[in-house]
């Protein structure tokens, strides 16, 4: 590979690229299903056509717009400089507080947006406990299914994977990457996804006793921020966000990443019994 086509991000799915000086390439792992990164590529564009802090996208000229390299396949976007929000904050951990709220004000003008032409986000939730089958009870998938139904339905634009290692601070202002989960939908379960992450994200499996710790603390100090900042924005509360958590967690417990597997059941047992 090339000088100009280095490495510049890894993901669990995807590698960026540099191409060139002003676009990246995410080049899916091999055996990535198609209909997913179309999926990815179909909703970048819809949410940067609606005014959100998106990366452009430059389809190739194929019948759906994907690039293939090498036998894979990748989304061409602009490339956009400046560390994610988590690694700035890792650096000048001062901004903690600055950052957290920042991080809050971004999900509240994603939620404000309509999600016009997005996919269904109930769908999705819906797929989610049914995939999961083989790690719940019958008695769990039936009590999720009729606390979804009992939720309430919205139509604005949902990220799908909202954390502060998905905004990229440029000089121009933050930009909101990995669009590839982001539907329409009710923004409290984003924002219930969002919680999630904070608190079952895992250390470092290197990391010291007194990282782990100040880590925890970290996390703690910036959800609470969060969501203060998020309810002052947009007047959701706590008790209106908390009621999301079970059915969330099964989606998320749909990804089986291995090392979050006990927590979300333990949560899912919880919210939906053994």
């Amino acid at each position: 590979m090339s000088t100009e086509h280095t490495i510049i991000g890894v993901g669990r799915s995807a590698e960026i690229l540099a191409w060139g000086e002003d676009r990246a390439m995410k080049l899916y792992r091999e055996g990535s299903s198609r209909a997913w990164v179309q999926r990815e590529a179909r909703v970048s564009h819809l949410v940067r056509e609606a005014g959100l802090p998106a990366p452009a996208v430059f389809p190739a000229e194929t019948e759906d717009g994907l690039h293939e390299i090498d036998g894979r396949l990748g989304i061409l976007y602009e490339r956009v400089y400046g560390p994610t929000m988590l690694r700035d904050l890792l650096a000048r951990p001062w901004m903690l507080l600055t950052h957290s709220k920042a991080l809050a004000a971004l999900h509240a003008q994603m939620h404000s947006v309509p999600g016009d032409g997005l996919p269904d986000a109930r769908e999705r939730l819906e797929r989610g406990i049914e995939i999961t089958g083989d790690s719940l009870s019958a008695s769990q998938q039936a009590a999720a299914r009729e606390a979804l139904a009992r939720l309430p339905s919205d139509a604005r634009v949902c990220h799908g994977d909202f954390h502060p290692d998905n905004v990229l601070l440029q000089e121009g202002g933050p930009i909101i990457i990995d669009w590839g989960p982001a539907s329409c939908g009710h923004p409290l379960a984003d924002v219930a996804w969002t919680y999630l992450l904070y608190t079952i994200s895992g250390s470092p499996v290197d990391a010291s006793l007194g990282m782990r710790i100040a880590l925890a603390f970290v996390r703690r100090i910036s959800l609470r921020t969060y969501l203060r900042t998020y309810e002052r924005l947009t007047g959701a509360s706590w008790t209106a966000i908390e009621p999301w958590l079970g059915v969330v967690a099964i989606l998320r417990l749909a990804d089986r990443i291995p090392e979050e597997r006990e927590a979300l059941l333990r949560l899912i047992a919880e919210r939906f019994g053994p």
